[in-house]
């Protein structure tokens, strides 16, 4: 039977949620992820169901989903591994559109693992129930306020799509993006992955309306050709960013301990990645740059690169950095380097880098700026500022250029001629 698509979605923006195993005892997964449910704002029903609690704080605790008064969209399940395929059972015997399996001990461990998590999905696949997880952080949908994860940092609202393989990874990834002011439209993490994969949750964001990019962390994958199709369609629709681990055998074998899912051979992997469209990354701190580069919609044509500078030493580390990635730089064109000639000191460097040395201030970084951004002999400027003893005149705001200021910053897929920086 093929999964029910609209299970998926009911369980990512839930309009009521049931935490089994929530309580009040200290250090116990229930309390903490209750806890952030309640915390978050979250702007629905809550239940809390566990049968050895008659309340916990000012909430009424059920014991069990049976006694629960509506059938909740979203079921997190904290329990141990044990109990979760009898919580499944009450879940879809209730017509709950999706079980969020925090709880680990399944295929991660080994054959017991394996078979619990086997007895789990025959009982979802049933009825049509979704399972997110086990084994895994949580998920967050910040637009509604919900926050099912045992994640120390929230989510600001935002519109970046982001999926990960590891809950440590997506809490690393939440508590730097907190610091550093990116928001989410969507935090999933998949765990061991067992039942919603990369593929449906791809399909979800690439239609989502508050997602304007999406971001994955991936370590393995169960299905395959799911996965690469449903990352090509969503790649002609919003930018994608990947982070691939297991490039090597040592962490390839590590990915499996982790998720139970195989890492697979890393180039049959980045050749087949590079024809979805996505763009693939080998550092975390890398995800949200280049997310937020490409959701500015003002993409460069091609690849040529002029590089602005007022230090020698940058500008040669930003060409071998460049030559390094397979990007030429620019000839600076005839007219430009007149006028660059004309205006810029004599001992400028004549040439790509442009050096305009290290006591420029911010009118002459603005001037050079502004004639190699109407130089039509490269595609892109990369501007590096190398700060100095000298104070700056007063700054000046650059000029937006007109194709740039008339072009819609919602469409993800607008291009032009150069990549600005502002």
């Amino acid at each position: 039977m093929q999964p029910p698509t609209h299970n998926v979605r009911a369980a990512l923006i839930p309009r009521s949620v049931a935490v089994v195993g929530a309580t009040e005892r200290s250090g116990a997964l229930g309390r903490d992820v209750f806890r952030n449910i309640l915390s978050g704002g979250f702007q629905g029903e809550v239940f809390a169901v566990n049968p050895k609690h008659a309340q916990i704080g000012e909430h009424r605790c059920y014991p069990s989903l049976a006694e629960l008064p509506s059938a909740p969209d979203l079921v997190v399940v904290v329990t141990p591994a044990a109990a979760v395929p009898q919580v499944v059972r009450q879940a879809a015997e209730r017509g709950v559109a999706g079980v969020l399996v925090l709880s680990a001990g399944f295929a991660e461990v080994g054959p017991a693992g394996i078979a619990l998590q086997e007895e789990a999905l025959a009982r979802a696949r049933e009825s049509g129930l979704r399972i997110i997880g086990p084994n895994c952080l949580g998920l967050m949908r910040p637009a509604i306020g919900l926050n099912a994860t045992f994640a120390r940092t929230p989510a600001r609202p935002g519109n970046i799509g982001l999926v990960s393989q590891s809950g440590a990874v997506a809490a690393a990834l939440l508590d730097y993006a907190w610091s550093a002011g990116f928001g989410f439209s969507s935090v999933i993490t998949t765990g061991d992955g067992s039942d919603v994969e990369f593929g449906d949750l791809l399909d979800f964001l690439a239609l989502d309306s508050q997602t304007r990019s999406i971001v994955l962390y991936v370590e393995g994958v169960h299905r395959p050709r799911q996965f690469l199709s449903s990352l090509r369609a969503a790649a002609s629709i919003k930018p994608v960013v990947v982070l691939k681990a297991g490039r090597h055998a040592s962490g390839s074998k590590a990915a499996f301990s982790h998720t139970g899912a195989m890492a697979g051979n890393d180039a049959v992997f980045d050749t087949a990645l590079r024809r979805t469209g996505a763009i693939r990354i080998s550092k975390y701190a890398q995800l949200f740059s280049a997310s937020e580069a490409l959701l500015s919609g003002r993409l460069p044509r091609s690849s040529r690169l002029a590089i602005l500078t007022n230090g020698g030493g940058p500008g040669v580390l930003a060409a071998d950095a460049a030559s390094d990635s397979g990007l030429p730089l620019a000839l600076i064109g005839a007219e430009t380097r007149q006028l660059l000639d004309a205006s810029m000191p004599s001992t400028w460097s004549k040439g790509n880098p442009v050096d305009i040395v290290g006591d420029a201030d911010c009118a002459r970084f603005a001037h050079a700026f502004e004639l190699l951004l109407a130089d039509e002999a490269n595609d892109g400027i990369l501007v590096l500022f190398c700060p100095t003893i000298r104070p700056p005149r007063r700054c000046c705001r650059l000029r937006r250029p007109a194709a740039s200021r008339s072009s819609p910053h919602g469409s993800e897929r607008q291009t032009h001629r150069k990549a600005v920086p502002f």
